[in-house]
């Protein structure tokens, strides 16, 4: 190993940096990687492995065809080594791990940008529960906000499994996206409010980290779909309604989520049953049976448990779905990609509201369980609100 790379040093001729990625003028991307000690590059970019070539100056480099409109994320991988790009200081943690990151803005994701519009505020705020705990939640202020008195309305935006409550700013552009549209007259100003969905959690472990010797056991993550999460809602809906001018009626109420944020809307909208006029899952999971949440295939019996030891909040759900529908949401939108692991499920739940003539507005995209999807179905969203 030595030897080898000993003479792969010998080879190059370092006389120069060269790191980051470009878009050339024909829409292709360039990234390159100065790496003098290394023998091998490749480039992880949305997920894919790609090969890259070293030149005499030990730059590793490879072109890749014209990309999606879209915010992509990636990063380099130095003899089995996952680096960052130095050349590139935009950096964004998914779950646990970092990622640079470009947007091409020459479609629709023009909108993630951060443009010459006026901007929203973002917020770290924290909550007290009522056990007297202290957990923290990001909210959006609208450009208005702080130079008048109105009151506006409320979407409480929900993450999904692995994520917190910097997700939807950091990876969703939630922010630029509310910024955007506002600027163009194409949704109302609006409070967003993102909080943590992970009961074992106070706050992202990024800014506020209590796990005990840095592990959390499994018994502690599945919290997140025992019903306390949806319980213990009402909590963040007395916060917001007390600390921010909001318009505390349910036609100016939303809620949506992301997969697990989607599950934590669509229980938590039928158990509040008259406190949402406006509720959007994102490919969302639906039933609290592990058998059926996880199966690919349509013959998993979507489950909604009422036994005896069944969290309230999903004991009769398609009972408080009844009372829901009785006086029928302004919109009920679900959304999903047709490779999504989760479309059979959702399958499952069409064909309830279908057989009990609930209306919902249904929009299904390409793709799988991917922030591509999401940060377009929370674009398609906001201006439906309200």
């Amino acid at each position: 190993m030595k030897k080898t790379l000993c003479s792969l040093l010998l080879a190059c001729a370092c006389t120069g940096l060269a790191h980051g990625q470009r878009i050339q003028a024909d829409g292709s991307v360039l990234f390159e990687y100065h790496a003098p000690h290394s023998a091998q590059v490749s480039l992880w970019l949305d997920g894919e492995k790609l090969p890259m070539a070293s030149d005499k100056r030990c730059t590793f480099s490879v072109v890749v065809p014209p990309l999606s409109s879209d915010m992509h994320t990636y990063f380099f991988e130095a003899d089995g080594i996952r680096v960052l790009d130095p050349g590139n200081a935009r950096t964004v943690r998914d779950i646990d791990q970092q990622y640079n990151w470009f947007i091409v803005a020459s479609g629709s994701a023009a909108l993630y940008e951060s443009t010459d519009v006026p901007h929203g505020e973002i917020r770290q705020v924290w909550y007290t529960t009522a056990g007297n705990r202290k957990r923290r939640m990001t909210v959006y202020l609208p450009p208005s906000y702080g130079t008048g008195k109105e009151y506006y309305p409320v979407l409480y935006l929900l993450h999904g499994s692995g994520g917190d409550e910097l997700a939807w700013t950091e990876l969703g552009r939630a922010a630029q996206i509310a910024d955007n549209l506002t600027a163009q007259g194409k949704c109302k100003e609006m409070i967003i409010v993102m909080p943590n969905g992970n009961m074992y959690q106070d706050a992202s472990p990024m800014y506020y980290y209590n796990e005990k010797n840095g592990k959390v056991k499994w018994s502690d993550r599945d919290t997140r779909l025992s019903g306390a999460f949806e319980e213990q809602f009402g909590e963040i809906m007395q916060y917001t309604e007390r600390h921010f001018r909001t318009v505390t009626k349910k036609h100016s109420r939303a809620i949506a989520g992301l997969s697990m944020g989607g599950y934590h809307a669509m229980h938590i909208s039928h158990y509040y049953n008259q406190l949402f006029d406006y509720i959007g899952l994102f490919s969302p999971a639906y039933s609290t049976s592990y058998d059926a949440a996880t199966s690919n295939t349509p013959k998993a019996k979507l489950a909604f448990p009422s036994q005896k030891n069944t969290p309230r909040v999903y004991k009769n759900v398609e009972k408080d779905l009844k009372m829901q529908f009785k006086t029928a949401p302004a919109l009920y939108y679900i959304a999903i990609g047709r490779e999504d692991f989760l479309y059979p499920e959702n399958e499952q739940f069409r064909a309830l509201m279908d057989e009990q003539k609930y209306p919902y507005l249904y929009i299904e995209t390409t793709g799988g369980h991917t922030w591509s999807n999401w940060r377009q179905y929370l674009a398609d969203f906001l201006p439906r609100l309200f």
